[in-house]
């Protein structure tokens, strides 16, 4: 059984406003702490890199006013060797800040990327299947990684520009505080442009990243599929497909480039209004009372980094917006608990095993019952089959036993105790199930047996292999059991997945074996080949089988036969055929 997309909304639109993004920051914030001495260090550097940067204008006024009016070489060579300093010393502190600010955001995104990650292993099969995989890879890759800015990039450098700008008016206030009253009659008219564009900034982020799921999700299905395409001939629509979806991609981008393209030209022209300002308002205040050549040159100097902040703010609001856009996503992955498999109550030892359904009622959406009233026990040791035709509710009874969903009404026994109250973990340990679809993972043979689970030891491995009667193919292949399975189990054959799904099943030593129509897709010596390993499983298990031929099930001490989620008939074999109904119709049919 594999995990589809059963096609439900998941990109949802979050709310926004002022108090959202503060919560937004306060939690990521809170993920920092581990790191906030680095942060604080690269902070101080900053600082310090400020005060260097900002105090070579003024060197500068000094120069020109002092030493080059004066004709002082002696001391015009002191003074610049003074500016020197001040620029290695920038040099220096900028390239440990940067250093630290990219330390900091690493290890802090580690710990993201685990965390979403956990939270998407954890969620609940419902959960999942209302999810695109190219959606989820999203939320670990491009989301983390955009987060990753607002520590890299973001969060110390909005408070350095902050800083510098403080820095900056201060300075010029007491290198002359009318000329730095008349340059700032531009400031109200740099925050009602910064007010416009974080309006629409918001929006075009959030949009991009929507756009972005999109075509990861698209790719990820046609790659998954493109057995399918190819076997169809589907590479017109296909591709049709794709264009849309990097269309759409494309005019998001496009957008965001647009509210960032109008920002900056702006930024650009009120700079231009500030420097012929500053050159105005110099020249009126020569005029009137004097004013030294070395002032107006360090007021421009002044304003041109005055905007050098305002300018790296803006940037950084670019890269503010898609970390808050990006953090809308993930952040429910770093503090929701609720959607995930519970596994937090006590340990509880189950023996080998007697299930029972009690009134099992359950539909995937409201009152479309799939099951419906489903009652039934499989004794302890027992070998049960379960067969129907397609949509009769027979995969969905496993599903419920293994708590992939929860029943809307009745109960799930095992050995008396309602699985809902087993930890999932140990329910899952103790039951072991093969499912028609076989995934095989990245790594060998042996690996894939096992789970990549190291106390699962070689002996057990290969006993489990022969067991499913797969050990021979292993053996004869050229690293035997460290033979790489290639993608997707590439380098097998459909039975000897099949096969090798069987002794993964078998190595978890559980006590209930599942096999949900393990052997409808495999060929008639593979399928003797699972019977005869299923019949050796069996001698130490509880074994339930979901049949599409019944030839697998015809030894099983009950036969379920189920139609429309009721179970209509029950018995052996024998029992059954004699009773002229639907299973001896099915069965002769075959």
């Amino acid at each position: 059984m594999s995990m589809y997309y059963r096609g439900r909304d998941y990109e949802t639109t979050s709310p926004s406003g002022l108090a959202v993004d503060r919560a937004l920051l306060k939690s990521l914030w809170q993920l920092a702490s581990p790191v906030k001495t680095l942060l604080a260090a690269a902070f101080f550097l900053m600082i310090a890199d400020a005060a260097a940067d900002l105090s070579r204008p003024y060197l500068m006024k000094v120069a020109i006013d002092h030493f080059i009016a004066a004709k002082d070489l002696s001391g015009l060579e002191n003074l610049f060797l003074l500016y020197l300093a001040t620029i290695l010393a920038s040099l220096t502190l900028s390239y440990y800040e940067n250093l630290m600010l990219q330390l900091a955001g690493q290890r802090v995104i580690l710990t993201v990327r685990e965390r979403v990650f956990r939270h998407i292993l954890h969620q609940r099969i419902d959960q999942l299947e209302s999810q695109p995989v190219g959606r989820m890879v999203t939320r670990v890759t491009n989301d983390t990684d955009a987060v990753k800015d607002l520590y890299t990039d973001v969060i110390v450098a909005f408070a350095s520009d902050t800083v510098m700008l403080v820095g900056i008016v201060i300075v010029m206030l007491a290198i002359h505080w009318k000329l730095a009253l008349a340059s700032f009659i531009i400031l109200p008219f740099m925050f009602l442009i910064a007010a416009a564009y974080q309006k629409y900034a918001r929006r075009a982020y959030r949009l991009v990243r929507e756009k972005t799921a999109g075509l990861n999700s698209f790719i990820q299905e046609r790659l998954n599929g493109i057995g399918v395409i190819k076997a169809f001939g589907a590479f017109r629509n296909t591709e049709q497909g794709f264009g849309r979806a990097n269309d759409e991609y494309l005019q998001a981008g496009l957008s965001e480039m647009r509210t960032f393209a109008a920002f900056r030209p702006l930024v650009d022209l009120l700079y231009v209004a500030a420097v012929i300002l500053v050159i105005y308002a110099g020249g009126v205040e020569a005029q009137v009372a004097g004013i030294e050549i070395g002032v107006v040159v360090a007021f421009l100097r002044y304003m041109e980094k005055f905007f050098w902040p305002i300018k790296d703010m803006a940037e950084k609001y670019n890269l503010l917006q898609s970390a808050l856009a990006a953090a809308e996503r993930i952040q429910p992955m770093l503090v929701d608990t609720e959607t995930a498999e519970p596994d937090d109550r006590p340990a509880v030892r189950l023996s080998p095993a007697k299930i029972e359904f009690e009134n099992v009622w359950f539909a995937y959406e409201a009152e479309e019952w799939v099951l419906s009233d489903v009652s039934f026990t499989i004794p302890a040791g027992s070998f049960v089959g379960v067969v129907g035709l397609s949509g009769s509710g027979k995969t969905t009874l496993i599903s419920l036993l293994l708590r992939f969903y929860e029943p809307q009404q009745g109960r799930i026994l095992i050995d008396g105790q309602d699985v809902r109250d087993i930890p999932v973990s140990l329910l899952r340990h103790r039951i072991a199930a093969v499912f028609q679809d076989v995934h095989i993972f990245k790594g060998s043979v042996a690996e894939n047996i096992a789970l990549f689970q190291p106390q699962i030891s070689a002996e057990t491995i290969q006993a489990a292999a022969q067991t499913a009667n797969i050990a021979s193919y292993i053996e004869a292949l050229p690293q035997g059991y460290g033979t790489k399975a290639g993608y997707l189990g590439s380098s097998l054959s459909a039975g000897q997945r099949q096969l090798l799904s069987f002794a993964r099943a078998l190595a978890t030593s559980a006590d209930v074996l599942i096999l949900d129509e393990a052997t409808s897709s495999i060929d008639s010596h593979t399928e003797h080949l699972v019977q005869q390993a299923m019949e050796k499983a069996a001698a130490q298990r509880t074994v339930m089988v979901v049949a599409h031929r019944l030839s697998t099930i015809i030894h099983a001490d009950c036969i379920l036969f189920m139609h429309q989620g009721r179970i209509v008939e029950r018995g052996r074999h024998e029992e059954l055929m004699a009773l002229q109904g639907r299973y001896s119709r099915l069965y002769q049919s075959q």
